[in-house]
């Protein structure tokens, strides 16, 4: 069983990812309902429901965070958040290969170099989207 674990170490973190997408959507689901329950105690009073709050239920919302601290949301429309998955999938890359080359964990290098391009092909990959999202408008 131990040996499972250290072959398959790293199916963790598409687990963790696959469970943090779960937890996302739940949480906007919950936010959905409280909406709609809201909308619902306005209609039992007779009263007419914010603008805002039915605005809020047409538009959809962002499953990314922004991480800018830009109170606007610019950051979305700029594709400036992938920067941080570009430069997070190339640094990993190059632990990978270093430690692929320089042979620290006594293993053959060829399977860390094979995690070091996935992870390569994948900061490529954000960052040809982050330049293509960013020459979209109204996004």
């Amino acid at each position: 069983m131990a040996d499972l674990f250290q072959s398959y170490w790293w199916l963790l973190f598409p687990l963790f990812w696959f469970l943090g997408a779960g937890w996302n959507s739940m949480m906007r689901y919950k936010r959905t309902e409280a909406k709609i329950d809201l909308i619902k105690t306005y209609a039992a009073a007779g009263k007419e429901p914010p603008a805002e709050l039915i605005a809020s239920l047409d538009k959809p919302e962002s499953s990314q965070p922004d991480w800018s601290g830009d109170e606007s949301g610019s950051d979305r429309r700029g594709g400036g958040g992938k920067a941080f998955l570009v430069i997070l999938f190339a640094g990993l890359a190059g632990v990978f290969a270093y430690t692929g080359y320089a042979g620290l964990l006594g293993e053959t290098g060829t399977h860390f170099y094979f995690i070091a391009m996935i992870m390569g092909v994948l900061s490529l990959a954000f960052l040809v989207s982050s330049l293509f999202k960013s020459g979209r408008k109204g996004d």
